[in-house]
């Protein structure tokens, strides 16, 4: 179509969504083309003549180079104005049969996210790996734990790294989710109403992949939520990510003393020769924060337009939804060679561990054997640390006779009581209940995540295998096809 398009809706319009559909829709473009001409001779609505003419066509042209310009209003026609010069205008002008654009543009949408979610769940679960790797070496190295940013509770790395791995796989169990509702065809949903003509749904879906077809014809060519519920389970693993570099690099500061990010991701200071500085969390860190804000602006844009087709569920929210998971996989691959790479001072985590009177719960815990109510025992301990902090003294000073002092009633303790009630090594040992700290407990709920990582790796695996025997299907209908036997009529749907 010649049209003299204002200078400016080239630039920042028809030009960019030109090359942005050339860059992801073009080999999704040609498929759904051969599996439409398929189904429209298949169903008597295409000859075989003009059937093998739009395959051949279609088979030269994914070999073909194409340049915007201004004599078509977007790739499709460029497609369609080349496939009428290779398989001649009666031929091509019936492939549009019961098609529209946007039923059209809705399914390469969905075959592009389907992609990169699944490259998404290969990203997350390797991170997972690696955390899983690292929570194995560490259920035994002791650290504190924090609550409202303050010393709690002795823990262990391995403890800590098994919580956050257990945040992440549940955000991959939201994006096998998440690909189950993308993965349905819009196909044959033609402009909004579905057709008069007796098309076959679910044969076009076949070979394409879909898992399902989607029923209402509104819903297919208008719906975003497939898009929106991707971007949420991104949104959640980076705030979940974000969290942990938030304590990484607490611990590498000198201060605390628990991380040493390798020399590889260092940068120093133009003028402070003593510094050493881990800024691959702050980009690490950047990354997601930008993530999250296209995938903010992806809510936006479609949070303010009526439910149908309109441009906005296509050219302009794809790109945003495409920035927020290359900038969230950027991270996530980024941290894993930096947790892979870096190393812990245990010796330092351990000291920490021991400090800071983290583990006085213990001693509460302790008297009790000693007849005293867990309230009685607590208010005890309590008092026992005011005691010991008006004197200076730390969690290694405190004795049995401190305790008594601190007793309005008898105490029979000694020393030897009071130092294993306050080692943090027997404060986790103790810790044996499900989903405790205690090594034995950690390592079996880590063999666990294994397990189901592993079953997650098979899902994706299965989903791929899904796509590309789907695709050697369509590739064989085509080549294989006895365009001289009748056609028949397939079941409508």
């Amino acid at each position: 179509m010649t049209k003299n398009w204002n200078p400016k809706y080239v630039q920042y319009v028809l030009e960019p969504h030109f090359v942005q559909a050339k860059q992801h829709f073009f080999a999704p473009l040609l498929e759904v083309s051969r599996a439409h001409a398929l189904m429209l001779w298949q169903v008597g609505l295409l000859e075989s003549d003009h059937t093998k003419k739009i395959l051949a066509a279609l088979e030269v042209v994914q070999h073909e180079e194409f340049a915007y310009a201004q004599q078509f209003e977007d790739l499709f026609f460029a497609l369609e104005f080349r496939l009428t010069e290779l398989a001649g205008a009666e031929a091509a002008g019936n492939l549009h049969i019961a098609r529209s654009r946007n039923d059209l543009d809705a399914a390469l949408i969905r075959m592009v996210l389907r992609e990169a979610t699944l490259k998404h769940c290969a990203v997350l679960g390797q991170l997972c790996t690696i955390l899983q790797t690292r929570a194995l070496d560490g259920v035994t190295w002791l650290m504190p734990g924090y609550t409202h940013h303050q010393p709690a509770q002795p823990t262990t790395l391995g403890h800590y790294l098994c919580g956050v791995l257990h945040t992440l796989q549940r955000d991959l169990k939201r994006l096998e989710a998440a690909y189950q509702c993308i993965n349905c065809s819009p196909l044959g949903a033609v402009a909004m109403t579905g057709t008069g003509f007796p098309i076959n749904r679910q044969a076009m879906a076949d070979w394409l992949g879909f898992d399902a077809v989607l029923e209402n014809a509104t819903d297919a060519v208008g719906a975003a939520d497939h898009s929106l519920e991707l971007l949420s389970v991104v949104q959640i693993s980076n705030v979940t990510v974000s969290r942990l570099l938030h304590d990484l690099i607490f611990w590498t500061a000198q201060e605390t003393g628990f991380l040493r990010v390798a020399d590889e991701f260092v940068q120093i200071s133009s003028i402070m020769p003593q510094k050493r500085n881990p800024v691959v969390l702050e980009h690490i860190r950047a990354k997601l924060a930008r993530s999250s804000g296209a995938a903010q602006s992806a809510f936006g844009i479609v949070g303010n337009i009526p439910f149908g087709d309109v441009n906005d569920v296509a050219e302009p929210l794809l790109p945003v939804t495409l920035a927020a998971l290359d900038d969230s996989r950027a991270a996530l691959e980024l941290l894993g060679q930096v947790i892979i790479h870096s190393s812990f001072d245990t010796k330092k985590m351990r000291l920490a561990a021991s400090q800071h009177f983290i583990t006085t719960t213990g001693l509460a815990d302790a008297l009790l054997s000693t007849g005293l109510s867990f309230r009685q025992a607590h208010h005890i301990v309590s008092k026992t640390i005011d005691l010991a902090v008006q004197r200076g003294l730390d969690t290694a000073d405190i004795t049995a006779e401190l305790v008594r002092q601190a007793s309005s009633v008898p105490i029979k303790i000694d020393d030897a009581f009071v130092q294993k009630a306050l080692d943090p090594q027997e404060f986790v040992a103790r810790r044996t209940t499900f989903g405790g700290s205690a090594a034995e407990t950690v390592h079996i709920a880590l063999e666990q995540a294994g397990q189901k990582l592993a079953q997650a790796g098979a899902w994706r695996e299965q989903q791929q295998d899904n796509l590309w025997a789907a695709q050697q299907k369509l590739e064989q209908a085509s080549q294989s096809a006895d365009f001289s036997r009748p056609q028949q009529s397939n079941t409508r749907r």
